[in-house]
């Protein structure tokens, strides 16, 4: 038996051994690498961010924001019903205030009078609100022109055998009004964990239901992050008029909103439809609180977005490159051997840090986040460099990582894209079809689509480019096939309004110098007649049997240019053993490494050498005398072709 316990004894005791010694290895590493333990402590410090940090951040931005001049109000105003209307202005009940048509359609009138540039009527204005249709608003609002209604987004759980889902509805104004105003948007606000109103920001769910927030429409601004509010000062207030005083006609009040975006909302009650705001408010009689009412917000938020969102939040990037600048001063400057003057001098960063990033929201109007920054500086002066070291690995890896989900996101977005692509040519007898996209990216800004829509329908021809390439660009052609499908889909084709209603829609959709150059055609089978409509597109090539070449150069202008461009077709004959061939600038812009263009003339000679084989012959030989002449194993541009060729 001791025999046997012997051995084991000694293993335990080289276990322990070997323990002490990794022990003492570790700890080695740990004097040697002081840098890396400060590293990782940074990382920690920022990974409780949302916990710990972020409720001190709140305080710090309400101590900065109040602190900060707010410039004069030039593009809102509000007409507020106070407790002066309610008593003298309004008829009992005075609540829902929806009800009072009469006195809304007379403020209506004063407002147009005063020269206001456009109304937001901040109410409910439901149906059930009204004992009769509401006729008199709603001619009101009509005879004004520029009035706008609210709506709010509502989830609605329901219940099903298979579980409870979540449905998403709009709070509409009544049916009458909404066909009366100029628009309908959504009203809604996003508030901070803590339940104050600091940002605007983007609603996602707007996008898919497409729809848009009343702020963004009337000022004109797509909010793509969150812009920080500039909120009314106690020195410089929003002006607010006495929904009274405008209806009476005073001329002081009226005043105050000629040429502005007048709100009307009520600002009587601080517990309906109040929100908690990062300064001080008047709310009158002496009365002060950080909070304020819906309509004020609302038309805060509007004139901040009218200005360029004059105040932003620093970058991620930036941030991080802010706090990691100070901690490594908090690191590196107190000395390592005096633990008192380290400790004045950690104190003395701290302060100085807070006051510079103090200024710069305050004078400059940008944000840092002084609650990460404090914490962090306090907890780096604990130690090193090590939070350095695993906060750049660790942002590497998570870069990876977005790279690699961006990369299968791509992936499926082009096989996305590929279900809006033709799956198969049709089959026409006396018509030899061919056709194919090529993508310089992952995702393509160009389409075709060949459609036979049926025996008595005509042969329909189409091939877009946007002005770009990439995931933006797909998604803009994406709506352009959808657009071009749902014209399809009606008992007749109308050439001539599916491209003018296809251009309405790229212009409603883009931002400005964003177009789609498109070329459409109808085909009588019968006839062989071709009717097309060039919208800016590179002109198609006709081949004629004989082997001369005729450019299709009559058109219009892009689509997504202008709203209500006038748009006319072009007529022309098919004769058998013609060939049609549509393209994209990938073809002739393709360059060879001495920089010239592959160019039209090129691919005509290509055309009229293959005229007489199959289309898809003559595409295969085209794709290879633009991959040989450019010589490279990906195109730079998209490139999309569909040949036609008459049996």
């Amino acid at each position: 038996m001791k025999d046997r316990a012997f051995p084991a004894a000694e293993r335990r005791q080289a276990t322990a051994r070997w323990d002490s010694m990794m022990l003492r290895r570790v700890l080695q590493r740990y004097r040697s690498r002081r840098w890396m333990v400060w590293l990782l402590l940074l990382v920690a410090s920022w990974g409780v961010w949302p916990v710990i940090w972020s409720p001190l951040d709140q305080r710090f931005y309400n101590y900065f924001h109040s602190h900060r001049q707010v410039p004069a109000w030039s593009t809102v105003a509000v007409v507020g019903i106070d407790v002066a209307t309610r008593e003298t202005a309004f008829t009992p009940p005075v609540f829902p205030l929806s009800r009072h048509v009469e006195a809304h359609a007379r403020l209506l009138e004063r407002l147009r009078e005063a020269g206001a540039r456009a109304v937001v009527l901040d109410l409910t204005l439901r149906a059930v609100d009204f004992s009769e249709p509401p006729q008199i608003l709603a001619e009101a609002m009509r005879t004004h022109g520029a009035v706008y209604l609210g709506m709010s987004l509502q989830e609605v759980r329901q219940r099903s055998p298979s579980g409870t889902s979540t449905r998403l509805t709009a709070v509409m104004p009544d049916s009458l009004l909404v066909a009366a105003a100029r628009g309908v948007h959504v009203v809604d606000v996003q508030l901070d964990p803590d339940g104050v109103l600091r940002r605007f920001s983007p609603d996602p769910r707007l996008q898919r239901l497409g729809l848009t927030s009343l702020p963004e429409y009337l000022s004109n601004q797509r909010v793509q992050r969150p812009v920080p509010i500039v909120f009314p000062s106690l020195d410089r207030p929003l002006p607010v008029v006495s929904y009274r005083d405008a209806l009476v006609g005073d001329r002081d009040a009226l005043a105050k909103l000629k040429g502005r975006i007048v709100f009307v909302g009520l600002v009587e009650d601080p517990t309906t439809d109040f929100i908690a705001a990062p300064r001080l408010q008047d709310q009158g009689g002496g009365w002060f609180t950080g909070g304020l009412h819906g309509v004020v917000a609302l038309a805060a938020i509007t004139e901040t977005l009218a200005r360029g969102a004059p105040l932003r939040d620093a970058t991620p990037l930036a941030t991080l490159s802010w706090v990691v600048l100070w901690s490594f001063l908090v690191m590196a400057l107190p000395p390592r051997r005096n633990p008192l003057r380290a400790g004045a001098l950690t104190v003395g960063l701290v302060l100085v840090a807070t006051l510079v990033t103090g200024y710069l929201h305050i004078q400059h109007g940008v944000i840092f986040s002084a609650g990460l920054l404090v914490g962090t500086l306090f907890v780096s002066g604990v130690h090193g460099m090590i939070v350095s070291y695993v906060e750049t690995s660790r942002d590497l890896r998570i870069e990876r990582l977005r790279t690699e989900l961006m990369q299968r996101e791509l992936q499926t977005a082009r096989q996305t894209q590929e279900r809006f692509l033709p799956r198969g040519i049709p089959t026409i007898d006396g018509f030899d079809l061919w056709g194919i996209n090529l993508s310089s990216a992952e995702v393509s800004g160009d389409y075709y689509d060949v459609i036979d829509t049926g025996p008595e329908g005509p042969l329909v021809l189409a091939i877009a480019d946007v002005a770009g390439k990439g995931l933006p660009a797909a998604l803009l052609m994406s709506n352009v096939q959808a657009g071009l499908h749902s014209h399809l889909l009606q008992d007749r084709f109308d050439l001539v309004r599916t491209v003018r209603n296809l251009n309405r829609l790229v212009h409603e959709n883009v931002d400005p110098g964003v177009f789609v150059t498109m070329f459409l055609a109808e085909i009588d089978k019968p006839g062989r007649t071709c009717r097309y409509i060039r919208a800016g597109h590179d002109e198609p090539i006709l081949i004629k049997a004989d082997g001369s070449a005729v450019r299709l150069e009559k058109g219009s202008l892009f689509l997504g240019v202008l709203p209500d461009l006038t748009y006319e077709a072009v007529i022309f004959q098919l004769e058998p053993g013609d060939l049609l061939c549509l393209y994209t600038d990938g073809v002739t812009e393709a360059f060879s490494d001495t920089g010239e263009q592959f160019g039209v003339e090129r691919m005509i000679g290509v055309l009229r050498a293959r005229r007489h084989e199959a289309a898809s012959v003559i595409g295969a030989a085209l794709l290879s005398a633009v991959e040989d002449f450019s010589g490279l194993d990906r195109q730079a541009d998209d490139l999309t072709l569909v040949l036609l060729r008459l049996q």
